[in-house]
């Protein structure tokens, strides 16, 4: 598991957005420890369900588990078992239920939307009730996707409805592109060993990843795990992780006091933020917080 916020809104339906073809209804991410009670409080009573009853929903919900296991049932497909890497789709208007196996919990990002193109876009990916639950592996594009809703929700900037509803629309595209590629087809040790730190990578980026002990979870030791990561990337795992922390406070400083970037981004000391940004970027945080 890892130290990223737990996060939900839910959202307006907004008539004018229809246009677009998309909407969000609602997205979020969180981490689901093991032994505790899923789903957590907190969201509407139209959304919240408990294993015994379930629950049906109106629209679309794209479900990304990346690490943990569990299992999802409906109406349409029966008990499916579903392992990190997974993505499932809670159809319209289909009984439903989902949660967590109770030893390992599970790290799980969602986002709810409806619209006619994109449910032209599944009808075109022949996604069915009978086959929610699909094997995509840990894709940090995909991932990026989700997040991306999620921060876009976040900062609330004016406009960003339809924004989030077309980044809805990537994920089907995103999915069907993984499913055809398959997860690991044609690649090497190391480019598989990198497609899953990259996934860890950014879901750690507002808080800390621990290399070392990532390496051990691979079943490999720290200096294979380095050698395999740099043969493909060119650049050190740390180094990388720390350049991928900078561009997202480049885009973090538009918004947001230097300080609130430093803690958001899991840095105990601005000053030590504000150097290291220096360092990398070649411009002080304060650049990007004046453009």
């Amino acid at each position: 598991m890892n130290s990223r916020r737990n996060f939900y809104r839910y959202l307006p339906r907004m008539d004018n957005d229809s246009d677009w073809g998309a909407r969000v209804l609602d997205a979020g991410h969180g981490v689901i420890p093991p032994r505790t009670p899923y789903p957590p409080p907190g969201h509407p009573e139209d959304h919240a369900f408990s294993w015994e009853n379930g629950r049906r929903l109106s629209a679309y919900t794209w479900v990304y588990i990346t690490a943990g296991r569990g299992v999802f049932d409906s109406e349409a497909s029966g008990e499916i078992e579903v392992a990190a890497g997974s993505v499932f789709i809670v159809f319209p208007n289909v009984w439903h239920r989902y949660r967590p196996d109770s030893e390992t919990g599970w790290d799980e990002y969602w986002v709810e939307s409806e619209g006619g193109l994109l449910e032209e876009a599944v009808r075109r990916s022949g996604f069915l009730p009978s086959v929610p639950v699909m094997r995509v592996g840990l894709d940090e594009p995909l991932l990026r996707c989700f997040l991306n809703i999620a921060d876009t929700i976040q900062e609330e900037a004016p406009g960003f409805e339809p924004i989030i509803g077309l980044r809805s629309v990537e994920i089907v595209a995103r999915v069907r592109s993984l499913l055809k590629a398959s997860d690991t087809h044609g690649l090497t040790d190391g480019e598989k060993l990198v497609k899953h730190t990259l996934v860890r990578m950014r879901e750690a980026l507002e808080g800390s990843l621990d290399l070392q002990l990532l390496a051990q979870e691979l079943g490999i030791s720290y200096s294979t795990f380095r050698r395999l990561f740099k043969n493909v990337t060119g650049r050190a795992p740390g180094d990388y992780f720390i350049e991928m922390k900078m561009n997202r406070a480049r885009q973090l400083l538009v918004g947001k006091s230097i300080q609130e970037v430093a803690d958001r981004l899991g840095f105990e000391s601005v000053y030590y933020f504000s150097r290291l940004f220096k360092a990398r970027i070649g411009k002080p945080p304060g650049f990007y917080r004046v453009r």
